[in-house]
């Protein structure tokens, strides 16, 4: 992990979690591949139905037995075609995307910021 990447303008770490993303009042799961103080990158299956450029999250923080919830905006997404069809038989999508942390509580933000920065401190020892 480069700190110093001049692409970010928070440190990002790799995570294997999970977060709920709530669209029309229904929630569903992705997979958290990353995620800094200002953002995250999110993995599922694409689905049309719900694709919004606004979405409530559910962030489960790994090892914690806190969730953040926050709007987010989809900065960019990229899909990958999978193998088969849907059930109204139209081509299935494997999406990947980023999103940009919007609204949360000064809390929430907080919370978010220390264990970014408390994973960033515990990875770069053990490393050491």
């Amino acid at each position: 992990m480069n700190l110093l990447d001049a692409r970010r303008r928070a440190p990002r770490i790799s995570i294997d979690g999970f977060c709920g993303v709530v669209t029309n009042d229904d929630l569903h799961h992705a997979s958290m591949s990353n995620l800094s103080t200002l953002g995250l990158r999110l993995e599922r299956p694409f689905d049309p139905a719900n694709a919004k450029p606004i979405v409530q999250l559910e962030i489960d923080l790994p090892g914690l037995d806190e969730v953040i919830w926050a709007s987010a905006v989809v900065t960019h997404a990229h899909l990958t075609p999978m193998p088969g069809r849907g059930p109204d038989g139209q081509p299935r999508f494997w999406c990947r995307a980023g999103l940009r942390i919007g609204n949360a509580s000064r809390r929430e933000h907080r919370m978010l910021r220390d264990y970014v920065i408390d994973q960033l401190v515990t990875r770069r020892a053990v490393s050491s």
